[in-house]
């Protein structure tokens, strides 16, 4: 039986390859949107990230960007690339409105309990003058992290021009590749070029292609499913210092798909990962310190590595920290500190952070009391599935508290919410 999950605090899924993304990239948004939305609100990264897109560029709904951001950080949360990139550009937006808006598409990776793929091309430095030219592996790489706007028709000739240099033995570009094709910057993902690609690379031990390749074997996307074949491949990147295979490795060893549950060397691995400053390796060794899984409960090292994740900016653990030191686990409570971390994660789209730091508001739980932001994190977490938000809420409606007028017509819609 398996006994390690994602720390994530909406589980991760696979990426959305059926009908829903089908139905967004013809364009046929409405029907999208009916598929998409009961797969993001159950935790699906790739659903958030397409509704976040949908409201962001106004995609057969209303713009609103807040709702965007709501949708993105969902994904961001769960390590999906493209989300991530997405809510960069926003902010870039944001603080420069005087610059042109466009249009940011990135790669979309797969969002599953044991993958994070890493880039092929580093982008070169540039001066706050005159950016640094960059090459055509460098534009296409751009593309797929959003940080150039996507041109489907330069990006393919892009690729069609590494392709010979790949099919040479150019690993860099064979794992480039290999994103182009699993991403939908060229349309609909091509699974079994990217395996192909990514399969190219892997057998000149190339880190990032093995660790790729093993998340497509994880899932089976492109090639036949195999979790042997998926640990086999992870654990090749591991051993040569790959910090995201060395966590996906990892979770494979805790979950026990391959073979017999060691927790023993899941640890190990992680610690390795965790060492080489990643995260999400940081994150879920906190939490396994915090249950005592694996490793004897040690509240002391479960905040220490839950702070490194959360000073990355990991919003999940953010959230973990928050809640152990307002509750002074493991080192000296401070309601201040802990509804500082907590509201961060909120922001990022933490939906149960969001239901906890409209408590601390309408409380005064380490933050001056305030209604209106009480009632507006409310909403926030009611609208991301936290039924005791959307209780509240209605018995704020019905009574007329928290600053509101009575409103039966919103206290029975937020009741319905509830499920009540």
């Amino acid at each position: 039986m398996a006994i390690v999950s994602s720390l994530a605090v909406a589980p991760a899924a696979a990426a959305v390859t059926g009908p829903g993304a089908e139905a967004f990239a013809a364009g046929d948004y409405k029907r999208a949107m009916s598929i998409l939305e009961p797969q993001a609100r159950r935790g699906q990264a790739e659903a958030q990230f397409l509704l976040g897109r949908m409201r962001a560029e106004g995609l057969g709904l209303e713009a609103d960007r807040v709702r965007a951001r709501f949708w993105f950080n969902q994904a961001a949360a769960q390590g999906h690339r493209g989300a991530r990139a997405a809510l960069a550009a926003l902010d870039a937006q944001e603080v420069a409105p005087s610059q042109p808006a466009t249009r940011a598409t990135a790669a979309t990776s797969p969002s599953i309990a044991a993958t994070t793929h890493s880039a092929a091309i580093a982008s070169p430095p540039a001066t706050a003058e005159k950016p640094a030219p960059r090459s055509d592996p460098q534009r296409l790489q751009a593309m797929l992290a959003g940080i150039q706007p996507a041109d489907r028709a330069r990006a393919a000739q892009l690729a069609e021009s590494m392709a010979a240099s790949a099919a040479s033995g150019d690993t860099v570009l064979a794992v480039l590749l290999g994103e182009y094709f699993e991403s939908t910057l060229g349309g609909s993902p091509d699974f079994a070029s990217a395996a192909l690609w990514y399969g190219k690379a892997a057998q000149s031990d190339h880190p990032v292609a093995l660790n790729n390749l093993g998340a497509m074997f994880y899932d089976g996307r492109g090639v036949l499913q195999s979790y042997a074949e998926a640990q086999r491949l992870y654990q090749r990147a591991a051993v040569g210092g790959d910090r995201v295979a060395q966590f996906n490795l990892a979770l494979m060893l805790g979950q026990g798909h391959a073979g017999t549950v060691d927790l023993i060397a899941m640890n190990d691995w992680l610690r390795k990962s965790a060492a080489q400053n990643y995260a999400r390796a940081q994150a879920q060794l906190a939490r396994f310190y915090r249950e005592g899984i694996g490793v004897p409960a040690d509240p002391r090292e479960a905040i220490r590595y839950f702070r490194l994740a959360a000073e990355q900016g990991l919003p999940s653990a953010q959230y973990w920290l928050g809640r152990m030191t307002a509750r002074g686990e493991g080192a000296g409570r401070s309601l201040e500190a802990g509804a500082e971390w907590i509201i961060k994660a909120a922001a990022a789209g933490i939906a149960p952070a969001m239901f906890e730091a409209a408590r601390i508001y309408e409380m005064g739980l380490g933050q001056v009391s305030d209604n209106q932001r009480a009632v507006a994190m409310y909403r926030q977490a009611g609208d991301a599935g936290i039924s005791a938000a959307a209780e509240r809420l209605a018995t704020a409606y019905a009574k007329g508290e928290l600053d509101l007028k009575p409103d039966a017509g919103e206290a029975a819609r937020w009741a319905a919410r509830a499920g009540k």
